[in-house]
This record gives C-alpha cells, sequence and structure tokens, in this order.
C-alpha cells in the first residue's frame, strides 16, 4: 500500500475524541478519519491475530446464524452487479468469512478473494473457494488478471490509505469495470440526533477498528473526484432506529443480537417476497442519508 497519505499534512476541525484519537473532517482527503493514523504494523497485527482471534472471537458463530440473511443480501447485490458489469469476474479485496464470494460462484461468477486472516482464509477454503491469504498487494494480484468487479466490502474503513488502495483497483479493473463498495454509513442523521439531543456517546467511533469514517455523501464526493462514474447508490437498514424507540442496545451484546434478527426478518421477507419494495427501501434510505452502511456501484474511468 502506497505510503502517500500517511505522508501528507492531515487537518481539519475535530468532530469527536475517543481513546486518545481525534476524529477530524480532513481537508486534505475529503473525509472524516482518525489523527494520528495507525501504522501498517499495527494494523497487520491485529488483524492477522488479533481481530478474529481475541477481539472478535464469537465472529463465525454470529456468521453461521446469519448466513442465510447474507446469502439473500448478497444476491441482490449480484443482481446490480449482473445489470451494470462487462463480465462475471470478480476479486474481493478483504473477503473475510468469504461469503460475499460464495455468492459469487452460486450466482455464476468467478470469484478470488484476498484476506489477511489465517482463520478467515482457512473457513473459506473449507468451503472450496479460492482466497489468498495475504493483504492485497498490486503485485500479487496482477499475478491472477484483471476483474470485471473490485469488491471492497466493508474494508474502506479498516485502512491507512482508502485512496491509495482504490488507485489500485482501477489497475486491475477492466475496460467499463465496477468499483463495489460497501462501508459503514458514520455520523448519519440518526446517530447525530442520538449523540447530540438523546445523550449518547459516539457509540460508532471505534478508533482500533475504524480509522477512517465515510459518509453516504462522502464517498461519492471522493469517487467522483477520482474521476468513476456512481452509477448506483443504496444504504442497509437504518439499524439505529432501534435505539430512537428506545431499545439501547449499545454495549449491549444480547439485544444487540435481538435487534439484528429483527432487521434480518423484516429484510429476508422482502427480498424473498417483494424485491421491488426491498430495492425502493434500499435507494430511499440513501437518498435520506440515514442506513447503517451505504452500497456505490462506481465505474471505472
Amino acid at each position: 500500500m502506497t505510503e502517500a497519505r500517511a505522508n501528507q499534512q492531515h487537518g481539519g476541525p475535530v468532530l469527536v475524541s475517543v481513546d486518545g484519537y481525534d476524529v477530524i473532517e480532513c481537508r486534505t482527503c475529503g473525509f472524516r478519519h482518525i489523527d494520528p493514523l495507525l501504522s501498517d504494523e499495527e494494523l497487520k497485527q491485529f488483524y492477522d491475530k488479533e481481530f478474529y482471534e481475541s477481539e472478535r472471537p464469537d465472529y463465525f458463530k454470529n456468521a453461521e446464524e446469519d448466513k442465510e440473511w447474507w446469502m439473500l443480501r448478497y444476491h441482490h447485490l449480484y443482481d446490480l452487479l449482473d445489470a451494470h458489469a462487462p463480465g462475471r469476474r470478480l476479486l474481493d479485496i478483504g473477503s473475510g468469512p468469504g461469503y460475499f464470494i460464495e455468492a459469487g460462484r452460486d450466482h455464476g461468477w468467478e470469484v478470488l478473494g484476498f484476506e489477511p486472516s489465517r482463520m478467515a482464509a482457512e473457513y473459506t477454503r473449507k468451503r472450496g473457494l479460492k482466497v489468498v491469504n495475504e493483504l492485497f498487494t498490486l503485485a500479487s494480484a496482477k499475478q491472477h488478471g484483471t476483474f470485471d468487479v473490485v469488491s471492497l466490502n466493508l474494508v474502506l474503513e479498516h485502512l491507512r490509505d482508502p485512496i491509495g488502495l482504490i488507485e489500485e483497483a482501477k489497475t486491475v479493473l477492466n475496460p467499463g469495470g465496477i468499483l463495489f463498495i460497501t462501508s459503514p454509513n458514520d455520523f448519519s442523521p440518526y446517530q447525530e440526533l442520538l449523540w447530540k439531543h438523546a445523550g449518547f456517546d459516539p457509540w460508532w467511533v471505534v478508533p482500533k477498528h475504524h480509522l477512517n469514517y465515510f459518509s453516504t455523501a462522502s464517498i461519492q464526493t471522493l469517487l467522483r473526484r477520482m474521476g468513476f462514474d456512481v452509477l448506483h447508490v443504496e444504504a442497509g437498514y437504518p439499524i439505529e432506529q432501534f435505539l430512537l424507540s428506545g431499545r439501547n442496545y449499545v454495549g449491549n451484546s444480547v439485544l444487540g443480537r435481538e435487534c439484528h434478527k429483527e432487521r434480518k426478518a423484516f429484510e429476508s421477507q422482502l427480498l424473498m417476497h417483494d424485491k421491488q419494495t426491498a430495492k425502493a427501501l434500499y435507494r430511499a434510505w440513501a437518498e435520506a442519508g440515514i442506513g447503517r452502511e451505504f452500497v456505490i456501484l462506481a465505474r471505472g474511468p
């Protein structure tokens, strides 16, 4: 990964300070991120060893419980990719447990994952999926050819240099290829309301896990600045509505799972039986700036 961003001078208004880190509205980058940035070595240690083994020991158990819902969501997303991509060859950077590439394989795509976590890569390979167990590098990716889609699925928020990664993704995209991005939609209207008017701390700011704090608007601005044509924008379920309704799951993992199960049930019914309403809701949430995460399809320059 390029060191360009780390060597730049970052500055801007401080939005909040958590665990010794400021989140700034960076004038250089055009989006919010922590200051100071973590080092590459700190990140490698965290994601190679700590993330799944000590920070999120229930990750794979919960992922298995959620798999049916994930597959419904992911097949919906592959329907979008079918409509826009020039072909069906996809590279998933940061493939995690591999459900996104598994859905792609089942959807008729040729898929490859890059995943730095040994545990996640082994979990993926056991299901017969192809994954490279290392941090993504351009040199390594080029050994596998070019792709019709490069997926950054819940990845950009974790990186020191998301701009550098997007620039590298450009070079392995086929002509007319699609950059597919999902990332948390942070400092959303619901979050701001809860933080500034309902007594909540900014619980979504977790500097060790998330370095960058994009919004549905800021990611579009960044991609257009980098020469991409934004083709489609939608947002996921606005989970914060449970907090607005008085169900405070912050710091309560049991209640959090209960709320998540209700979200899954709601979306699953729509995705199985009324896809048009699901699609309309996803687009409307994005237009309103709410939704816990955004989905972007952008055509490369």
